[in-house]
């Protein structure tokens, strides 16, 4: 069988072990089940923003065509550093999507990727978030009122936590053991007393499995934009990648390039 659009992120369900779901145009299909098995995706050519459609020879921050890109909110630098939200300066491209985005309660968390790392994301995308950066554990340790306030809060912790995952060590599963819970206690004992009214209770540790049959000792990544065709047999799905025997697709890199997708009967 066969699938043919435009890519767009893997989407996913949180189960015992994570659902995944891969978007080519209108279709959504079920990747787990093909784990194991051959499958192949070929790139057709084309390339089209994920938001308006614009056919692009090139696109920006992960399927934006480039007037997008220069405009809509959520393509602003303050998405990637949230401390520098300028919505309270009246310079927000996009009012409506600060209201429904940025100024909403959000989680400052601590989850365990490739190691122990902070982040932020809006409450309602608590799990959403985890398991897009392909955390195997997670906690809030806050919820804060806007975004700049949970980015403020991030950097303070990341003086102590980074805020980076490495995606390689992420992939290959190697990840060290830690108590998630005890570095949650020493994180907040050292942080000022203003942030006390934030902090949430100690609450149980989220925790995620993936599909996955084998890792990868080595880590070699496939581009589209170096060539037409990755196959090979499914042997995991982690964050937003394909993971195959011989190297890995990211798939939210891919966002908008119009794709034939090859699975087996």
């Amino acid at each position: 069988m066969s699938f043919t659009g435009f890519l767009n992120d893997l989407e996913h369900e949180a189960a015992e072990t994570v659902e995944y779901y891969l978007v080519v145009g209108e279709q959504r299909v079920a990747l787990n089940r093909f784990l194991g098995q051959s499958i192949e995706i070929r790139y057709l050519g084309e390339k089209a923003c994920c938001v308006c459609g614009r056919k692009a020879n090139k696109l920006f921050n992960n399927g934006y065509c480039y007037p997008c890109f220069t405009t809509l909110a959520e393509c602003d630098l303050c998405i990637v550093k949230p401390h520098q939200c300028h919505h309270h300066l009246g310079t927000c491209r996009d009012n409506q999507f600060a209201e429904e985005h940025c100024m909403t309660p959000h989680y400052v968390y601590l989850a365990l990727s490739s190691g122990v790392k902070v982040g932020i994301t809006r409450k309602s995308r608590g799990k959403a978030r985890w398991i897009d950066q392909g955390a195997v554990e997670a906690i809030p340790i806050a919820e804060v009122p806007t975004r700049k306030l949970a980015g403020e809060l991030e950097v303070l912790i990341s003086e102590q936590i980074p805020d980076k995952t490495n995606w390689r060590k992420m992939l290959s599963g190697q990840i060290e053991a830690v108590d998630l819970l005890e570095i949650r206690r020493q994180v907040l004992a050292s942080l000022p007393a203003g942030y006390e009214s934030y902090l949430l209770e100690e609450q149980a540790v989220y925790q995620f499995a993936y599909p996955m049959l084998e890792t990868l000792d080595k880590i070699t990544s496939f581009s589209f934009d170096k060539q037409d065709s990755v196959a090979g047999r499914l042997i995991g799905i982690k964050g937003q990648y394909l993971i195959f025997e011989d190297g890995v697709l990211n798939v939210k890199k891919h966002a908008g390039y119009k794709v034939n997708l090859v699975l087996p009967e």
